[in-house]
């Protein structure tokens, strides 16, 4: 990590709220970086510490001299812990300047999406299935989700949801009962995976469909010698 911006996203991934990073002045900081760490090429904010603040030094005449020369000139020795909590809160909007610099209308809306699911907007089942992702499949979720609000309840997102969201998984819709899905994934049933499906039926799929869900063993299909194995098939 070199920058602001750097760090906020690096709490994000290790799942530190933003309130609990406190930049702090760093005088002696390298001059060739932003951030003060403890190792030069740190990649992470905490090693598993349980600290409820994570202080970070910042070298604040890297970028930001114009700000901060008069904050803390060498002789200044009045009123210490005003300057640090006005440097914190400066920094902290810095680093949001940097974020939002970079961001597209799809990204800020799902900024707003993201912090709807924390707050419990669409229920904790929502929020903890959402906290259980990787960032990669958080992503994945936020687009299906803002493509349902612009198309509504379609077979075609709640599709591509499952194919993204649930490895190794088929989906079959009926011709002759198009009211009727039937989904299958190869891993085993337990309990993480099973809340993941049934959210996404519940939030991508209108309630009209009839949804049974295979796991690990695939029903029987006659014709098709692969999913017609002795005690490895389930009852459809």
């Amino acid at each position: 990590m070199r920058y602001l911006w750097e760090a906020l996203l690096a709490a994000e991934a290790e799942r530190i709220p933003e309130e609990n990073l406190r930049f702090i002045h760093a005088p002696l900081g390298s001059g060739y970086m932003e951030l003060s760490l403890p190792c030069l090429n740190q990649t992470w904010l905490e090693d598993g510490g349980q600290r409820e603040d994570v202080s970070i030094g910042v070298n604040t005449y890297y970028r930001f001299y114009d700000i901060f020369h008069d904050v803390f000139p060498p002789d200044s020795i009045d009123f210490p812990a005003l300057r640090e909590s006005l440097t914190n809160l400066s920094l902290h909007m810095l680093a949001q300047n940097d974020i939002r610099r970079g961001m597209t209308k799809e990204d800020y809306h799902k900024r707003l999406l993201t912090k709807e699911i924390m707050e419990g907007g669409f229920g904790e089942t929502a929020r903890r299935v959402f906290l259980d992702m990787s960032r990669k499949d958080q992503e994945m979720l936020l687009g299906g989700w803002l493509n349902s609000f612009r198309v509504g309840s379609t077979l075609s997102v709640f599709l591509d949801m499952i194919h993204s969201l649930v490895a190794d998984s088929i989906v079959y819709h009926s011709n002759e009962y198009p009211d009727e899905v039937l989904i299958y994934t190869g891993l085993r049933k337990e309990r993480k995976l099973e809340q993941r499906i049934r959210f996404l039926i519940d939030t991508f799929l209108d309630i009209r469909y009839r949804v049974e869900i295979f796991y690990e063993h695939h029903f029987g299909i006659i014709g098709v010698e692969e999913t017609m194995r002795i005690d490895e098939i389930a009852i459809c």
